[in-house]
């Protein structure tokens, strides 16, 4: 079903998305394990990459992705695809929880603009016609709520159903003494959704017609890309899959 509460978006076909899916999937996955990986220099050592990674990457990709797809549950998808991939990539204290962060971002991206209102494609529309200063003026406040929810509710989730999944049990003092500090973090993801929102809906150089792209091209371009990412973080953690 597409943002306009049609079957499929003209000219695609479930493969083609199926496809896309995989691609930007596996690149918000890898970008969660290398960024996700790099050590912070001192007196940075606890700023919250993950805002960053969700407020401006993640929610960055599956905006664009809306705005050339235009089709509702594909985010889903592609966060259960990078979920899998951060899940296999052994970095962090939690794998677990790192991996269902990011697929409870995609769900509540698509929470949130699955509604018409909110269609990502109408902004992208009227930013090309010639009405950008208007949409920026919705998508700057807007990517600030959204980067900050995606963000704070995926902590949240971690914080109750990784317990629960590792067997530890959930107890609800300590989900309460972490409140704070996941609202305050949440800050800094709103600030990268702030700029990640509008850029990914209004930057007209990265718009493309995917239902065009000459099939060939598409599927060998999505398979190779796909297999990069997948390679590039089995290659980099090799050591650790090894128990080195």
């Amino acid at each position: 079903m597409d943002e306009k509460g049609g079957v499929t978006m003209k000219g695609m076909d479930r493969n083609r998305l199926l496809a896309g899916m995989l691609v930007f999937g596996s690149l918000w996955g890898m970008l969660e394990c290398v960024l996700g990986s790099l050590k912070m220099p001192d007196g940075l050592e606890a700023f919250p990459m993950g805002a960053v990674l969700g407020g401006l990457f993640g929610l960055g990709l599956m905006s664009y992705t809306r705005r050339i797809y235009g089709t509702m549950w594909m985010q889903l998808g592609m966060g259960i695809v990078a979920g899998f991939l951060r899940f296999w990539a052994p970095i962090g204290t939690c794998v677990v929880c790192s991996a269902l962060a990011i697929v409870a971002e995609s769900l509540v991206f698509e929470l949130i603009f699955n509604r018409p209102i909110l269609s990502i494609r109408s902004f992208a529309a009227e930013g090309s016609g010639g009405q950008s200063r208007t949409a920026l003026k919705t998508l700057v406040p807007l990517g600030l709520i959204v980067g900050y929810a995606i963000y704070v509710t995926g902590y949240a989730f971690t914080q109750i159903f990784t317990p629960i999944v590792t067997g530890s049990g959930f107890v609800l003092s300590d989900f309460a003494s972490v409140v704070p500090l996941i609202a305050g973090r949440g800050f800094f993801a709103a600030l990268c959704g702030a700029v990640a929102l509008p850029a990914a809906v209004l930057i007209q150089q990265l718009d493309i017609d995917v239902a065009k792209v000459a099939v060939a091209k598409y599927y060998g371009g999505a398979v190779a890309a796909s297999a990069i990412c997948w390679v590039v973080v089995f290659a980099l953690f090799l050591p650790r899959f090894l128990g080195q």
